[in-house]
C-alpha cells in the first residue's frame, strides 16, 4: 500500500478518488483548503490538511515520505476564467509549480494531473486523440496545458514521472462548485426548483459525458504507469445536448420546459474523446451509461436538496 497525496480532495472528483484509494488501503492525505471543497465530502479514513498550496512550508512537510500525488486542485469555471485570467494562471499553474518543487525536494516521484479537453479548444475533427492539436481558448484551458508543459520539463529535468488526465465532461453527485455553470447540475436544481432549464445552442452541441466514479476508477488504473503519459478520460461517445435532456426527461418522468442562451463564448460545438489509448495500455473505460448516472445524479440531489 502507498502513501498517497490528493489535493482538491474535498472537490467533485478528488472527493471520489480518495474514497476509492481508502477502499484499497492506501494511506491518504488530502490537502485542501476548502475554496472549492466541502470536508464533509472527504473520506473519514483520510487525513484532512486544509491549507492552500501556496504555503510552501506546509507542503513540504506533507510530502514527506509520499509515493504518489494526486493533483486536482484547481480553479476550474471557465466563465470565471475570462474575469480573472491572473487568478487561473496563479492557482492552476503557480501553485503547480509549487506542488512539483516541493516534490522534488522531498524526492516523490510520481504524479497523476488532473487536466481537461478544454486544452484542445475547437477540434478540427472528432473524436479527438491526445495527439490532436492543442489550442486552448481560455485561461482555465491554457493553466492547465502550461502545467502539462512543466510537467514535461520536471519529467527530462528530474525523472518526475507523471500521467496528465484529460477529463471530458464530468457529472455525478458532489458537483457542488458554486456558480453552477455544468449542464446537468443545473438542469437539475432547476428541475427540483421547477424553473426553466437554461442551455445553449438550441441544445445543439455535442459532449462527451463520463461519469464521476468512472473517471474516479481512472487514476487507480493509471497507478502503476511509468514514464510521461496523456490520456483522454471520456465515454468515448458524442451526444447532443437534446438528447441528454430527453434522457434527463425520461428519469424525472416528466416534461421539460427550455430556455436558449444562444452562443457560448469559447465553447466548441463539438467535443468527444477517442479513449483507446487508455484501453488498450490499462484497460480502462467507463462502466456507467449517461442515463444510469443521470439517475444516480438527480437521486442523490433530490435526497440533499438543501445543498442547493
Amino acid at each position: 500500500m502507498k502513501k498517497i497525496v490528493v489535493t482538491g480532495g474535498a472537490g467533485f472528483i478528488g472527493s471520489h478518488v480518495t474514497k476509492l484509494l481508502c477502499d484499497l488501503g492506501h494511506e491518504v492525505i488530502v490537502i485542501d483548503d476548502l475554496r472549492f471543497g466541502y470536508e464533509k465530502f472527504v473520506d473519514k479514513r483520510a487525513t484532512l490538511l486544509q491549507f492552500s498550496l501556496s504555503e510552501k512550508r506546509k507542503l513540504e512537510n506533507a510530502l514527506q515520505g509520499v509515493s504518489v500525488v494526486m493533483h486536482l486542485a484547481a480553479s476550474s469555471i471557465i466563465a470565471t476564467s475570462y474575469r480573472d485570467p491572473q487568478g487561473y494562471f496563479e492557482n492552476n499553474l503557480m501553485n503547480g509549480l509549487l506542488v512539483l518543487e516541493a516534490m522534488r525536494k522531498q524526492n516523490v516521484k510520481k504524479i497523476i494531473f488532473s487536466s481537461t479537453s478544454s486544452v484542445y479548444g475547437e477540434p478540427k475533427k472528432v473524436p479527438i486523440k491526445e495527439s490532436d492539436p492543442t489550442n486552448p481558448l481560455n485561461a482555465y484551458a491554457a493553466s492547465k496545458l502550461a502545467f502539462e508543459q512543466a510537467l514535461h520539463a520536471y519529467y527530462y529535468a528530474y525523472g518526475i514521472e507523471s500521467v496528465t488526465l484529460r477529463y471530458y465532461n464530468a457529472y455525478g453527485p458532489h458537483d457542488e462548485q458554486l456558480p453552477r455553470t455544468r449542464a446537468i447540475p443545473m438542469w437539475i436544481e432547476a428541475v427540483l426548483k421547477n424553473k426553466t432549464i437554461p442551455w445553449y445552442w438550441q441544445g445543439q452541441q455535442i459532449r462527451d459525458y463520463v461519469y464521476v466514479k468512472d473517471i474516479a476508477q481512472a487514476h487507480l488504473d493509471v497507478l502503476a504507469l511509468h514514464g510521461l503519459c496523456v490520456f483522454n478520460i471520456g465515454s468515448g461517445n458524442g451526444v447532443r445536448m437534446k438528447d441528454v435532456l430527453k434522457m434527463l426527461e425520461k428519469v424525472v418522468g416528466k416534461k421539460l420546459k427550455t430556455k436558449d442562451l444562444g452562443e457560448r463564448k469559447g465553447d466548441p460545438m463539438k467535443s468527444y474523446a477517442d479513449i483507446s489509448n487508455i484501453k488498450t495500455i490499462v484497460g480502462w473505460q467507463p462502466k456507467v451509461s449517461l442515463e444510469d448516472g443521470l439517475r444516480e445524479t438527480y437521486n442523490y440531489y433530490r435526497r440533499n436538496q438543501d445543498e442547493f
